[in-house]
């Protein structure tokens, strides 16, 4: 029995598929299913002759209207800018004359953990909850996730190199001013005290 069906297999190769991937419906099944009328679906293999159409229209596979020109030939919108457009970027003109340089920035990793958490869960990784958290300010935070600009190997060996030295010398500063605050204050405890003799004054 084995190698009859193995031998009918070999030399008829459709009939064995048509029998593993064609779905047989039955009178009963159709009666059962409400399927009387409908036709029987055709099977995988009855389409092997028909011509496939691959070519894509690019334009309709993105998504563009027929007609529209390409970017480079496209010209600016006439209407006029939209009023909370405009304010924003007045703000921006006034708080930044000089262009854009926030006075609190973040390294190249805390950018990376801004963009991976809001794309992970945008709901519950806002905006200003990103500005809230890394302390920054929330137009700060929309242009790190509208950016998408990475640096090369070697440029970010020299940013990683600067960010270090930058941390090193804020360090520095800091235990500077810690210990002149340190001296300031021993030194006004003691001022009008009498200590082995002498008066701090």
């Amino acid at each position: 029995m084995f190698l009859s069906l193995r031998k009918f297999a070999l030399c008829c190769p459709r009939a064995t598929l048509t029998r593993f991937y064609s779905i047989p419906v039955t009178r009963i099944s159709r009666r059962k299913w409400g399927l009387e009328g409908i036709p029987r679906p055709r099977s995988i293999l009855d389409d092997d002759d028909a011509p496939v159409d691959l070519s894509e229209d690019n334009d309709a596979v993105n998504g563009a209207r027929p007609g529209t020109p390409p970017l480079h030939l496209r010209e600016p919108p006439k209407k006029p800018t939209p009023a909370l457009h405009q304010a924003h970027r007045e703000t921006l003109k006034k708080n930044f004359p000089g262009g854009w340089n926030p006075p609190r920035k973040v390294s190249r990793e805390a950018m990376q953990g801004i963009r991976q958490m809001h794309r992970l869960e945008p709901e519950k990784f806002s905006t200003p909850v990103l500005a809230e958290k890394f302390k920054i300010s929330p137009e700060a935070v929309r242009r790190i996730l509208k950016s998408k600009w990475e640096p090369s190997r070697e440029k970010r060996v020299k940013i990683a190199e600067r960010e270090r030295n930058e941390k090193m010398e804020y360090l520095s500063s800091r235990r500077i001013a810690e210990r002149t605050e340190a001296r300031t204050l021993r030194e006004s405890a003691y001022v009008g005290t009498k200590r082995d003799g002498f008066e701090f004054q």
